[in-house]
């Protein structure tokens, strides 16, 4: 398999092995799938450029525009190309549900990197690696923090119905285990509503000490930070990562300052271990910033090659990559991955992370268990 040339060691080219690249290269997402492919890139240029190296990788990159009809397509395609060993994708979680069943059938390990939806860590999808702790683990940091670092006792959630499920969930998550062991409020936003003054205004007549929005648009977090600041709350304030970005920073401004988030992506210009890959992303593509997830498109390329490298040439076949990718501990640039062997879901608690927002930017706190109050005021 893999157009193999030439015995591992002997003289003659190596063996090949092609990785897929799944990825919204054109629709909403292509700033997350570009960073995702560069990432990749460089990792397979990296490899490839190791003179003890047992095989050659090469890259094949499609794009599914971020729509789930071209996804399924997208993973059919991939599926019938047997060169293909494994597939770092699809994007986002509305693709990534979409094609699931196609790299199942066809036993072709995907691994998915930045989608979140929960539907992807199942027992039933052996072939599907959601490296990334899903939607529903982002609240843990939050409590953390809040038992921890800032400690708060009463906690207020302003559950967002313009967020459905995801902002019920995360209510009730915090409801069930309060920071602090203390006790926890939820005040509803109406779906159709912008005014979060009632919300808030109900969240400090409750004597709340901390305040999570738990929903995931950016623009309306902004709307609430605001009417956070107006009503003069100054307790701790909180989010999660669909909401953090450019959109809600620029549209919060100062409101914005000192918020905390809980997120599944490093920022790896100061992470230690990640600042060479940072560096190098720099330089080989002349941006000023590493793109959201693209070091862990890195770390997810160096898993697969890890997994043919074990496999050995005798043995790199789809089913057996799915299993051998399973047992494997794998040390990357961002973080440690383990899956669970009953649930298949990655080990959650290496994978999510804190950051604060000082001076209008993000700032990354590190891995949630390791942000003490010490730790934020110096260097990580």
């Amino acid at each position: 398999g893999g157009e193999p040339g030439g015995q591992t060691g002997g003289p003659g080219p190596l063996p090949r092995y092609v990785i897929g690249l799944h990825a919204d290269l054109s629709g909403a997402q292509k700033a997350l799938g570009q960073a995702q492919e560069r990432g990749a890139r460089l990792a397979v240029e990296r490899h490839n450029a190791r003179e003890n190296r047992d095989f050659d990788l090469v890259l094949r990159v499609r794009d599914d525009g971020g729509k789930p009809e071209r996804a399924r397509r997208t993973a059919d395609s991939f599926a019938a190309d047997d060169n293909v060993y494994a597939v770092i994708g699809p994007t986002t979680g509305a693709t990534a549900v979409a094609a699931l069943r196609r790299y199942q059938k066809a036993l072709l390990p995907a691994l998915t990197v930045s989608a979140g939806d929960e539907r992807l860590s199942n027992t039933s999808y052996t072939a599907i690696f959601q490296l990334r702790p899903s939607d529903d683990t982002l609240t843990a940091p939050l409590t953390w923090y809040l038992t921890q670092v800032e400690s708060a006792r009463r906690t207020a959630v302003v559950e967002d119905r313009a967020a459905g499920q995801i902002s019920w969930r995360r209510a009730r998550s915090l409801t069930e285990f309060p920071p602090s062991k203390g006790t926890t409020t939820i005040h509803a936003v109406a779906a159709g509503g912008e005014d979060f003054r009632p919300a808030v205004e109900a969240a400090l007549d409750a004597d709340a000490e901390a305040l999570v929005y738990a929903g995931t648009s950016a623009h309306r977090a902004a709307l609430c930070a605001r009417a956070v600041r107006e009503a003069g709350f100054t307790g701790s304030c909180l989010a999660t990562e669909p909401v953090l970005g450019p959109a809600f920073l620029e549209e919060a401004k100062e409101d914005a300052e000192g918020w905390v988030f809980s997120t599944t992506y490093v920022d790896p210009s100061v992470l230690k271990g990640a600042k060479t890959f940072a560096a190098a992303y720099r330089k080989r593509y002349g941006v000023d910033e590493v793109g959201r997830y693209a070091a862990e498109a890195y770390d997810a390329l160096g898993l697969a090659a890890e997994g043919l490298r074990l496999l050995g040439p005798d043995g790199a076949e789809r089913g057996g990559m799915a299993r051998r990718l399973r047992t494997l501990t794998y040390r990357g640039i961002c973080k440690e991955m383990s899956f669970n062997g009953t649930t298949l879901q990655i080990s959650s608690e290496p994978g999510l992370f804190l950051y604060r927002v000082e001076d209008g930017s993000a700032r990354f706190l590190g891995q949630y268990q390791k942000v003490t109050n010490t730790s934020i005021n110096s260097k990580i």
